[in-house]
């Protein structure tokens, strides 16, 4: 597995730590890096953030994405998959009429909210993917992905049609019947540099254990558990994000390796996979 970092650079200081011709200038606003945390430079960067910070009040990097790049070797031979969601979108459902019983929700990280009624959504704003997550975690599948769940015998994925307009549609919502354990292993944080549980009142890692941080930092690692096996779509128990307005922390999403195949086979779209690691 080759794992990199990308990161979207302040342009006014990108030179204090890279070449004028490397990365990608997006616009003269931002300036796209990517480079290895084998890289030399790699240890600089919070550094440097910190001092840039300190001496203009403003930030090194505005946004970061870690990229993992497995074989197919190392692909095939994993026993759990993490479903990695790519596309997000809005209006929530709560904005179109989905709803929701916060009587249910944690009253510290807002996580466990019930939702009580079948997912209402603005057709319009459904990217043209296979499988989209809304900003407040809503799963939302195509037809067609439907379909081949339903064709293949897959375990573990409950389909409800979405609602449009008052309307039942043939878009789905995805949820997973399985919960499994994230185990301390798995690494959260603010970003790479900053694995806080906390900041500006906000709290990141409940202390009844519903969330674990603000973002994945590391690939996902699990407590062995028998869902694993006799499942082919699951959810993590605990949840990754904050309440933030329209925002709600959510799972990660596993599958099996049947699932994986039945995406690459009807070359679904909106989706990748990284490795899970079971403990």
């Amino acid at each position: 597995m080759k794992e990199t970092l990308e990161l979207r650079i302040n342009p006014e200081y990108a030179n204090l730590l890279f070449k004028a011709d490397e990365g990608k200038n997006l616009g003269k606003s931002v300036k796209v890096v990517e480079l290895s945390k084998y890289d030399k430079r790699y240890s600089q960067i919070p550094i440097i953030a910190k001092q840039v910070q300190g001496n203009y009040g403003k930030s090194f990097f505005f946004g970061w994405e870690i990229k993992r790049k497995y074989s197919k070797k190392e692909l095939d031979s994993a026993s759990l998959m993490h479903l990695k969601i790519l596309n997000t979108f809005g209006p929530a459902g709560e904005e179109c009429g989905t709803l929701y019983d916060e009587r249910k929700a944690c009253k510290i990280c807002g996580a466990k909210r019930k939702q009580i009624s079948s997912l209402r959504l603005k057709k319009s704003s459904v990217p043209r993917k296979d499988i989209a997550r809304t900003i407040a975690g809503e799963v939302v599948v195509s037809e067609k992905f439907a379909k081949v769940i339903k064709q293949k015998g897959l375990k573990g994925a409950l389909l409800d049609p979405i609602v449009f307009n008052n309307v039942t549609s043939n878009y789905y919502q995805l949820v997973a019947s399985a919960e499994i354990d994230l185990s301390q292993s798995t690494v959260t944080g603010i970003n790479p540099f900053d694995l806080s549980n906390s900041s500006e009142g906000e709290i990141y890692r409940c202390p009844k254990g519903h969330t674990l941080g603000l973002n994945l930092i590391s690939e996902p690692y699990v407590i062995n558990d028998p869902s694993i096996t006799e499942n082919d779509f699951m959810a993590s128990r605990q949840m990754i994000g904050v309440k933030r307005g329209l925002l709600r922390p959510g799972p990660l999403y596993f599958c099996s390796q049947a699932f994986r195949e039945m995406m690459e086979e009807k070359e679904l779209s909106g989706f990748e996979f990284e490795i899970v690691h079971i403990e």
